[in-house]
């Protein structure tokens, strides 16, 4: 029991006392503000405190928290954000110890148990609209990585926070026991919400809901005793007469007579979108062919059988989506895994492909299956693997959401409004899953002067590195903001960390930008040998949705058409491994390189942007610093990810009024470039200038336009009339230039014309050095190729390209 005169009016004699108290229950306290709900600071290292610690550490004023989950002996805080649930919880969950304060009394519940992980029952994007409430958020079980504010604190409304019962009484519990709890909590709650306010069809809800909670298993009397709870606190006047239906309708359902159940109660309440969140809640399951789900198998008609499934699943809320050419679904990672040449650590939110052995399991949650017997009859089967082949073949005609990426923090819409309701977000298409992590809300026109702020908490981790100039330093920056917001845009550069030696941080900075992005390690992958291992390694990353890619330690120049591609399309069609087929991608997925003085090569060279850590000291890995940016960038995620939003957003809101020279083929990704440019950093795009320098490929084409030049001046000439000169001239220049052409192609040891085409293809009307290759077509379709000085150019020379 507790050592403290728990009444109405005196429960602690100070903050201190509380927190000495607390710490005896096995608790860690936290010092709070004054009327503040969260610390100041750090908190993610437990600290073992005395009681004379504690008694300084807390002034008369303080608030206190305690640090939930293992740091407090797997202490639960049960938060209702509705106050139906809180009503509610009275009754479901009365024997867990409560405080609240006036204007929300039994807000909170405890428990102590092992939770798997913080659930959050929120209501799905697809409903928001038919719920009577500000808050999408239900109720929450939060425990590993959360606090909470406890007695005797004082709410910042200025309410004093008071304890309902005996928090020393807290019980251990089962986690999937309290899990169920809420979520029945959260499902009535939602009824409440939605019962009608006036009479006439209150009898009808009452005998859809009793036919609910007799389907998903609640007993007779808890069925009548709900029913009568939700009448009674919605006001029904005579709730007293709703319940004590629950046998009748369990006979009838026994008995295979028609029942109302789920389907109907959401359509009495107008909340059909609500149905499989509902159904989830309340722990029950279609597998009685409730609401038209039993699909009978009879010959000859298959398209209907998949039909009815395919609504089934619809209905049923399973989570599979289209994705362009395939059906996918989202899979979190429990521990690390490296495919294909690509690893990913615990915690990454990846899509896998729906295979038919899967699917087929799903159509036997969702729906009865059954056969006719040779007496007439109807016998239980498991779904046909013909009907998931034949679904699974129906592309272009699912029903099913599109699915455009995954996210795990708040992000931007095209349109540039803020998405931060977890779950599907039918306006980008995308899915939004920030598991237990909580975000601050990002508001929606932020001034100047909090941007700037914004920016200094965004840049804070990144302080310990060495970076070579102020632009290399925005260029760190904008990978942030790109990563947050990679979804928004159709293109984006590739970002190149690269340093003169190693130790320097390059692959820290880039797990660190991965981190506030994702919550984990982004995806790494080695640089393959050749176009074909990197483009099978990128494609497996653009199929498993990563938000992030890290190509680590490059020791080849960076180069190839896939990844250019990646870099400048909005989709992709690489072949699939092993079959003849392509499939269709979004490229969406930051592009990260590091590597020791990197270099990029070709086209690359005009799709990046790049980050140069240069330490000045021979042995930059034996430095030691004060903090970890990693440690830092996951304990403080949610302020960063809301300061790199608010740094967007209010550049967004101030009307763009920082235009750039957009960089070609990254238009729309120059809001980035622009709004860190707005807030006072140097332009990320100085940096380019480096790259297109120290292009290898370049000089190759340097030395071979000097090189033609000197050979034939300003005559044309076919590729066949260039080989016949070659053989004339042995040792001389003419000879020299053939064997330098047929140097760049796949045939080194001769000359063959169409790979030389090719070849010279993509340099035509480039100018490098002053000279440019220029092709004109003949009478007969043959092309003849010169070399000319710039100045000089003929009118079929194309535009100068564009820098990016």
């Amino acid at each position: 029991m507790s050592n403290f005169n728990l009444t109405p009016e005196n429960q602690f004699e100070s903050p201190g006392h509380a927190a000495v108290f607390y710490k005896s229950l096995g608790w860690e306290p936290l010092v709070l503000p004054a009327r503040e709900k969260k610390p100041k600071g750090k908190w993610g290292n437990l600290t073992e405190r005395t009681d004379e610690d504690l008694l300084r550490a807390f002034s008369p004023v303080s608030n206190i928290g305690i640090a939930l989950g293992e740091r407090s002996s797997g202490l639960i805080d049960t938060d209702f954000d509705w106050p139906e649930a809180a009503r509610i919880a009275c009754e479901l969950m009365g024997d867990l110890p409560s405080f609240g304060r006036a204007g929300s009394p039994h807000s909170h519940r405890l428990a102590i148990g092992r939770l798997r992980k913080n659930v959050r029952f929120q209501i799905p994007p697809s409903a928001t609209g038919l719920i009577s409430s500000d808050r999408m958020t239900v109720l929450e079980l939060r425990g590993d990585g959360l606090q909470t504010m406890v007695p005797p604190s004082v709410h910042p409304s200025g309410e004093l926070v008071r304890w309902h019962d005996d928090p020393a009484t807290v019980p251990v519990v089962d986690p999937d026991d309290l899990e169920r709890r809420a979520g029945c909590v959260a499902f009535l709650s939602v009824i409440v919400n939605k019962y009608p306010r006036v009479a006439g069809n209150r009898d009808n809800v009452c005998l859809a809901l009793t036919g609910a909670l007799v389907r998903a298993g609640i007993s007779d009397e808890e069925a009548d005793q709900w029913v009568g709870l939700v009448a009674s606190l919605a006001g029904d006047e005579e709730a007293d007469k709703r319940g004590g239906k629950a046998m009748a309708s369990r006979e009838k359902h026994d008995a295979g007579e028609q029942v109302w159940g789920l389907p109907m109660l959401c359509e009495f309440l107008g909340i059909e979108p609500m149905e499989a969140t509902l159904r989830k809640w309340l722990g029950g399951s279609s597998e009685d062919g409730e609401g038209g789900s039993a699909i009978a198998v009879r010959g000859g008609f298959m398209p209907q059988a998949v039909d009815a499934a395919e609504q089934a699943l619809i209905r049923e809320g399973v989570g599979i989506y289209q994705r362009f050419d395939s059906l996918v679904r989202v899979v979190r990672l429990t521990v690390r895994v490296d495919e294909e040449g690509v690893g990913r650590d615990s915690g990454a939110l990846i899509l896998k492909p729906v295979t038919s052995p899967w699917l087929r399991e799903q159509f036997a949650r969702v729906a009865r299956w059954e056969q006719p017997t040779a007496k007439g009859g109807m016998k239980r089967i498991d779904p046909p693997p013909d009907a998931a082949s034949a679904y699974l073949a129906r592309v272009g005609e699912w029903r099913l959401r599109f699915l455009q990426g995954i996210t795990q923090s708040p992000t931007l819409r095209a349109d540039g409004t803020v998405l931060q309701e977890p779950g599907y977000d039918p306006l980008s298409g995308l899915l939004y899953d920030p598991g237990s992590t909580v975000f601050p809300q990002v508001a929606d026109s932020p001034s100047h002067d909090v941007a700037r702020a914004a920016l200094d908490v965004l840049a804070n981790p990144f302080r310990g590195f060495s970076f070579a100039e102020d632009a290399d330093r925005s260029v760190a920056l904008a990978a942030v903001l790109t990563a947050l917001v990679r979804a928004m845009f159709p293109a984006a550069p590739m970002f190149a960390l690269d340093a003169p030696t190693a130790g320097t941080g390059k692959s820290l900075l880039a797990e660190t930008i991965g981190l506030v992005a994702t919550g984990h390690k982004p995806a790494m992958m080695s640089q393959g040998k050749s176009d074909e291992e990197n483009e099978k390694r990128l494609s497996s990353v653009l199929m498993a949705g990563d938000q992030v890619v890290v190509i680590d330690n490059c020791r080849y120049a960076i180069e190839g058409d896939f990844l250019c591609t990646m870099l400048t399309q909005e989709l992709v069609q690489p072949r699939v491994l092993g079959k003849s087929e392509m499939r269709r991608l979004p490229t969406r997925c930051l592009v990260m390189a590091t590597g020791n003085n990197l270099v990029l090569s070709g086209d690359v060279t005009r799709r990046a942007l790049i980050c140069r850590l240069d330490a000045g000291i021979e042995r930059p890995d034996q430095r030691q610093f004060d903090f970890d940016p990693r440690h830092e960038a996951v304990s403080d995620r949610p302020r960063l990810v809301a300061a790199g939003l608010t740094i967007l957003r209010a550049y967004i809101a101030a009307g763009r009024p920082n235009p750039i020279d957009r960089v070609g083929s990254f238009e729309q990704w120059n809001l980035v470039r622009e709004a860190l440019v707005w807030v006072g950093c140097a332009d990320p795009a100085l940096t380019r200038d480096r790259v297109l320098a120290d292009d290898p490929q370049k000089e190759v084409l340097i030395d071979l336009l000097r090189l033609w030049r000197q050979a034939l001046g300003d005559r044309q000439v076919t590729l066949i009339e260039l080989t016949a000169l070659a053989e004339h001239d042995a040792g001389g220049l003419v000879r020299k230039l053939v064997e330098e052409l047929a140097a760049n192609t796949r045939f080194h040891n001769g000359f063959n014309a169409r790979s030389v085409g090719r070849f010279l293809a993509k340099h035509l009307d480039r100018i490098a050095d002053g000279l440019a290759l220029q092709a004109v077509n003949d009478a007969s379709g043959i092309k003849r190729y010169r070399v000319v000085e710039a100045r000089r150019r003929g009118e079929g020379a194309a535009s100068i390209e564009a820098p990016f």
